[in-house]
């Protein structure tokens, strides 16, 4: 059986490590700090899903826009801390996302999620 490619965006490297080192055995995994980076690799290379540990942002919001128009199907999950001051980046970006989890999020919960929307 082929594992699925997962690519996992996060400007914080301790989180791509972390996410890269708790998925690797079940999937491929690719890591990137870099937004601009993550645009070409997403228009560029097939990934079954893409992860972005990212508060929500105008920036984040076109950055998704981006990438839908090239992958329309592909799932994103989003991981943030919410807060008050994301309450409209966030109803924004749910147009984007297959599934959002607030930190602090339990990894066995965001792994079921990641199983059910690779089926």
């Amino acid at each position: 059986m082929t594992m699925k490619n997962i690519v996992v965006y996060s400007s914080d490297s301790n989180i791509c490590l972390s996410l890269l080192m708790y998925l690797q055995n079940d999937y491929n995994v690719t890591t990137t700090t870099n937004l601009n980076i993550l645009k070409i690799m997403t228009h560029n290379i097939k990934f079954d899903m893409i992860i972005m540990d990212t508060d929500p942002s105008k920036t984040i919001e076109t950055a998704c826009q981006e990438i839908r128009e090239k992958n329309p199907c592909v799932p994103i999950i989003f991981t943030y801390v919410y807060g008050n001051n994301y309450k409209a980046f966030d109803t924004n970006i749910r147009k984007y996302a297959s599934s959002i989890f607030y930190k602090p999020f339990d990894l066995n919960e965001v792994t079921k999620e990641l199983a059910a929307l690779l089926v």
